[in-house]
């Protein structure tokens, strides 16, 4: 048999071979991960770039969804601040039309009734963020205003579209009821009804004054009607945001199977990588302590 005279260099490059495996082996088991850069694992780091941007939608759409709910929040609220003027407001029509009261005890209610309706404008004009809620798609202006030639008209600028806000992939929620489906209904203004109601207390017309009560009520039922799209909305959020949350934790847990080591195996590669090592070093050693002509026949 010969002996291969450059068996130096390929003792040299199966010592450096074991070394970096048993370091690659001790690495994965001091962090925990059996791939630290691309080359480690170039499937499994595509994998990780797609589940990162999963996880980078899922954080993106809780964040759309928990501002959203603020939006909604502040919109109900608001319209239970509606429904308890305009409930007033009907207090005070019953009172008006029970026909005991003088002119000015009517008059005192009229005026009181005012107040209600310029407190309700102020609420049609509420805005959250430096956005207004309740125009529609037109959230820079107030949507509400006093019309320029009748001051008892109140008139509505903003438009019948919605909103829409991005809460999942390819899902979408309305954010918002345009002012014109909740204060300016036709048949159930809450101006409309407010005016009528100061007009006809103002003219001590009993009849006209039941009329504009009931005008009230119906302004009043349309409010309350629009609340349940605040309510059913902020729930349908809720549900979602739980969704994303147990999304989030499964691509977390799904990446850590994708980069994670396997401790055994880990350990047993260790032990592989110092096994070949070592006998190695003894080949060398050996072939070292033989003379080249005990290898020749």
């Amino acid at each position: 048999m010969r002996v291969n005279p450059n068996y130096t260099a390929q003792i040299v490059d199966l010592l450096n071979s074991t070394q970096q495996a048993q370091s690659d082996a001790l690495q994965q088991l001091s962090s925990g991960r059996r791939i630290s850069k691309p080359s480690d694992g170039p499937a499994a780091e595509a994998a990780m770039t797609a589940e990162n941007s999963r996880s980078a939608a899922a954080v993106q759409f809780t964040a759309n969804s928990e501002s959203l709910k603020q939006v909604l929040n502040t919109a109900d609220s608001t319209l239970s601040s509606v429904v308890t003027i305009l409930q007033r407001a009907s207090t005070l029509g019953v009172e008006a039309a029970n026909g005991t009261l003088n002119q000015s005890d009517l008059a005192a209610i009229a005026d009181e009734i005012s107040g209600i309706k310029s407190q309700m404008l102020s609420l049609a004009n509420t805005s959250y963020a430096g956005q207004y809620i309740f125009g529609g798609t037109v959230t820079a202006n107030p949507p509400y205003a006093i019309n320029a030639t009748d001051s008892t008209q109140i008139d509505y600028n903003g438009n019948t579209q919605q909103n829409q806000v991005q809460i999942g992939s390819g899902l979408s929620v309305a954010a918002n009821l345009p002012g014109s489906s909740i204060f300016s209904q036709s048949g159930a203004s809450v101006f409309t009804a407010l005016q009528s109601m100061i007009s006809a207390i103002q003219a001590g017309n009993a009849p006209s004054i039941s009329a504009a009560g009931i005008q009230l009520s119906t302004a009043l039922d349309a409010v309350n009607t629009s609340r349940v799209f605040y309510g059913n909305t902020v729930n349908e959020l809720t549900s979602n945001e739980s969704y994303l949350s147990q999304e989030k934790i499964n691509i977390a847990s799904y990446q850590n199977t994708l980069v994670s080591s396997d401790t055994a195996t880990a350990i047993t590669a260790v032990t592989q990588a110092e096994y070949a090592r070592n006998a190695t070093v003894a080949a060398a050693a050996k072939m070292n302590q033989v003379s080249l002509l005990d290898y020749l026949k």
